[in-house]
């Protein structure tokens, strides 16, 4: 069986989006307040992936709806990068296919609408944060590592991070420093600009970057599933039912984010190669 130029292209497109999330996540779990690199790649592959997840779904949607035509170029311009105002739309369409399939209700508690907030301005202005900074450039825009610390993180902190588990680290910490003694030095910065200047809070701050490690991976990887499972109803149906080829199997580089909270929570590198 031969398949289209379309079929590829939409097949790349499709493992594309699928491993910038992968890669996104994979970081997200890595972040801290002595690497922040790393934010900034955990944000730029989960604002890319999803982006382009939702273009998926928004391409199967016309397709379907429109006898196999695909959008134009100008259609999908129109559309933008603003993830606030595209997430709202893929609702829509989602409420439009099968409403009893696994994750079908889009997640929308106060952190999942932090997460699309942070990410959505990321995207649309903060990616060039440190170099406007630096040059005075696109106006007042606010640090993006600051803000999900402000907005994500903290949250995430009050609703996981447990007394008990708190109180052992503060232990653990108590241990660390007592060992060093004066025998280093430490000068950071948390994640919002505030020095870190003592070894009893360098080594405080590790088990809260933990927990947000991990739920911020969870979080986030919620709604990548719910999209997913859009896209696998709208491709699913295009292709078997409307015999639109493209979109055979577009869904399939998607499939490992439809597992379980617990699968998602744990699970700590992510590829759609390395199953």
């Amino acid at each position: 069986m031969m398949l289209s130029a379309q079929w590829r292209a939409l097949q790349r497109e499709a493992q594309l989006a699928a491993e910038q999330i992968a890669a996104g996540v994979t970081v997200l779990g890595r972040t801290n307040h002595a690497q922040p690199g790393l934010y900034s790649q955990a944000f730029f592959g989960r604002s890319i992936g999803l982006e382009r997840l939702g273009k998926l779904i928004l391409i199967a949607h016309h397709a379907t709806e429109n006898s196999g035509n695909f959008p134009s170029d100008s259609d999908l311009r129109q559309i933008g990068h603003d993830l606030r105002t595209l997430l709202p739309q893929y609702e829509l369409i989602g409420k439009t296919v099968d409403p009893t399939r696994p994750y079908a209700s889009r997640p929308i508690d106060s952190i999942h609408q932090r997460i699309e907030e942070t990410l959505s301005e990321f995207a649309a202005k903060s990616r060039y944060y440190n170099i406007n900074y630096i040059t005075g450039g696109a106006g007042k825009q606010t640090d993006p590592i600051a803000t999900w610390w402000d907005k994500v993180a903290s949250p995430i902190c009050e609703r996981h991070y447990s007394d008990r588990q708190r109180k052992k680290d503060t232990a653990r910490a108590s241990v660390m420093t007592e060992l060093l003694g004066d025998h280093a030095i430490v000068l950071h910065h948390m994640e919002n600009g505030t020095e870190i200047n003592g070894a009893d809070a360098y080594f405080g701050r590790a088990g809260a970057t933990t927990v947000v490690q991990k739920y911020g991976r969870l979080y986030t990887l919620q709604i990548v599933r719910w999209l997913a499972s859009i896209l696998f109803e709208l491709s699913h149906y295009g292709a078997y039912q409307e015999r639109i080829e493209p979109l055979l199997g577009l869904s399939e580089p998607f499939g490992i984010f439809g597992n379980d909270d617990r699968y998602l929570r744990n699970r700590r590198a992510w590829s759609i190669y390395r199953l």
